[in-house]
């Protein structure tokens, strides 16, 4: 969240960008400081996401067999989960994949959120890479349910890893969230005209009204915060996700520690 010095600053920039500056950069600038302001309205407007009760995991070379058994078991008894990935940004290239984020859903709505650091994963003729390969190949599959911000594609650029196949990731039931909520928007929420022959003060928060034009996707953060009053942090979604987030990976000392605690908060 800006400070209100930084807020009317991105607000001026925005209005002031200079004439000299055109085509793609100007449009990128705006971009920067658009969405900087709309962040921090949202986080000005609502309270923080309060996620349910979970626990994570990471998967890398130190994750042990124990554990990755037990993953497993977890998979196997559930059939809800939500998934993810992370990349991060290379200058002037395409962005490189750095991590899977997969949260299963129990029964009792306790959830276990597993980040698998696919740069520090150990060897592929070791047991532990075996037993991670196991634990995709218990995801996907047909009584599984997936629900995913986008498209399950997003798991192609992982391949070069070697956990899963091409043909695996279409195993499972892949659900499009982000797809599913601009249909279930549109539908409860059309445009509701200002009567001026009326004292009507309602909002209207169709898309258009929102600023969200027709054919483009919604945000998981303008979902979070539309439909949940909650506003999601996004703050870290480009940090450097290959690091290695968990702390026993390296030795941290306590700011370093901090920061990565963030980046899984």
């Amino acid at each position: 969240m800006l400070s209100e010095e930084e807020y009317q600053d991105a607000k001026w920039k925005f209005n002031h960008i200079p004439s000299t500056i055109t085509g793609k950069p100007r449009q990128h600038l705006r971009a920067i400081f658009r969405e900087k302001i709309h962040e921090h309205e949202l986080a000005s407007c609502y309270p923080s996401f309060e996620p349910l009760n979970y626990k994570h995991f990471y998967i890398n070379y130190k994750t042990t067999e124990q554990t990755l058994i037990h993953l497993i078991e977890a998979i196997n008894d559930s059939d809800l989960f939500t998934l993810d990935t992370e990349s991060i940004c290379i200058p002037r290239k395409p962005n490189e994949p750095a991590l899977i984020q997969l949260q299963i859903i129990q029964k009792n709505l306790f959830s276990y959120v597993i980040f698998v650091e696919v740069r520090h994963l150990p060897n592929m003729h070791e047991r532990t890479f075996i037993l991670i390969q196991e634990l995709f190949v218990a995801l996907f599959n047909s009584n599984k349910n997936i629900y995913i911000w986008g498209s399950i594609d997003e798991l192609k650029k992982f391949l070069n890893f070697n956990l899963f196949s091409s043909s695996q990731i279409y195993l499972s039931n892949n659900i499009n969230l982000q797809d599913e909520f601009k249909i279930f928007w549109k539908q409860y929420h059309p445009h509701k005209p200002k009567l001026s022959s009326t004292n009507d003060n309602i909002l209207c928060i169709c898309e258009t009204c929102l600023g969200i034009q027709p054919n483009n996707p919604w945000s998981l953060q303008n979902a979070v915060a539309y439909q949940l009053n909650q506003w999601l942090d996004k703050h870290h979604s480009r940090s450097p996700f290959d690091i290695g987030l968990n702390p026993t990976l390296v030795h941290l000392n306590s700011k370093e520690l901090a920061y990565r605690q963030t980046m899984t908060t």
